[in-house]
């Protein structure tokens, strides 16, 4: 078991321990919601003021490109919180050389894996040296706090932070939480105040639509994602979900029979929602686990076949992710908002306005 850090208790802070937390069909909390309202702290000034200095914080779930990451790190006003995950006894971090390959032997061999969110330690840290640094508010943005006890941790860690810290739950992971950070950044950077940075990262978090391939359910199983009897009955009847993000919670949107027909509605259903993205040049990442040249495959044909104009993304699904939904897995983010529903009789979520 993964030791874990004890908690403060904090009234505001309902997240359970562990890393991520087992899939649902629905979520009762608001997607891309903040976590609280604006404090007065935040939102009062003189308009004709100067802008507020706003530092932006994640944690490794938003699957950063390496050029995006790169530009993010060269600018002032951001930091990167890592989430662990836990081979045979052994913790690796995302930065860390070998955990790509480590995880990679471990899902192949059925070793047991485990994750973790932050420990507050960490994410305080990054909010005292803001603090330090003379800034006048952070905004912490993570990964959905259905799969994670991140946002948790988050609230945690400031409560002894002099400077508003608000904290963002996507209700996403991947590249959709990774697009909400990056339009985070973007109002930083035009001079938006905290709630205004914060309400750019729920809205494009929110409009992200995420479609995921899983190759077996057994990953899913170890993990205690799915019961042995679900995972039983995928096996005897070669069932390859599709699954996609709704309300925080990781959903089933179709159950193909045999990795072919898998493939070929994931290439649909991602298509399609390409093609009615209304963003001018919308990005289409391809996550992948350990198969760059299979996801970039998959990016230029769709980009071929549905929307030429789009900016294609290649990003390994960070380790804290892959962990869960094991070798083989693809997964689609394209930027929203899109003109009409996507998914075809799932349960996924609908675009937001």
């Amino acid at each position: 078991m993964f030791p874990r850090e004890p908690r403060s208790p904090s009234p505001r802070s309902t997240e359970r321990e562990g890393g991520l937390r087992p899939f649902g069909d629905a979520a009762s909390i608001p997607v891309g919601a903040p976590s609280e309202p604006p404090s007065a702290s935040a939102s009062s000034g003189d308009d004709d003021a100067a802008p507020p200095r706003v530092a932006v914080v994640t944690d490794s779930a938003a699957a950063l490109p390496d050029a995006w990451l790169r530009a993010f790190e060269d600018a002032p006003g951001f930091a990167l919180v890592d989430m662990p995950v836990l081979i045979s006894g052994q913790l690796y971090t995302a930065c860390e050389s070998d955990t790509l390959s480590s995880l990679v032997v471990a899902l192949a061999e059925g070793t047991p894996v485990t994750t973790s969110r932050p420990a507050p330690g960490q994410l305080r840290a990054a909010y005292r040296r803001f603090e330090e640094e003379g800034y006048d508010a952070i905004v912490s943005v993570h990964l959905s706090g259905e799969l994670s006890g991140t946002v948790g941790a988050a609230r945690i860690a400031r409560q002894d932070i002099g400077i508003p810290v608000r904290i963002v739950d996507t209700a996403s992971a991947g590249l959709g939480q990774g697009l909400g950070v990056r339009a985070a950044l973007r109002a930083v950077a035009s001079g938006a105040r905290i709630e205004d940075v914060a309400a750019a990262a729920c809205e494009t978090a929110a409009q992200a639509q995420v479609l995921i391939q899983v190759r077996s359910l057994e990953t899913l199983r170890r993990g205690g994602r799915v019961n042995p009897t679900t995972a039983m009955v995928g096996s005897m009847f070669q069932l390859k979900p599709l699954l996609s993000m709704a309300e925080g919670k990781i959903v089933t949107v179709e159950r193909p029979v045999s990795l072919p027909r898998a493939k070929a509605r994931f290439m649909l259903l991602a298509g399609e929602a390409l093609a009615h993205a209304e963003t001018d040049r919308p990005v289409l990442c391809i996550h992948h686990v350990a198969d760059p040249h299979g996801a970039r495959e998959i990016g230029e044909v769709l980009m071929d076949r549905y929307r030429p104009d789009a900016e294609l993304v290649i990003s390994d699904l960070p380790p804290v992710l892959s962990a869960h939904v094991g070798l083989g897995t693809k997964a689609a983010v394209i930027e929203g908002p899109t003109s009409r529903p996507v998914w075809h009789g799932g349960r996924a979520a609908q675009p937001h306005p």
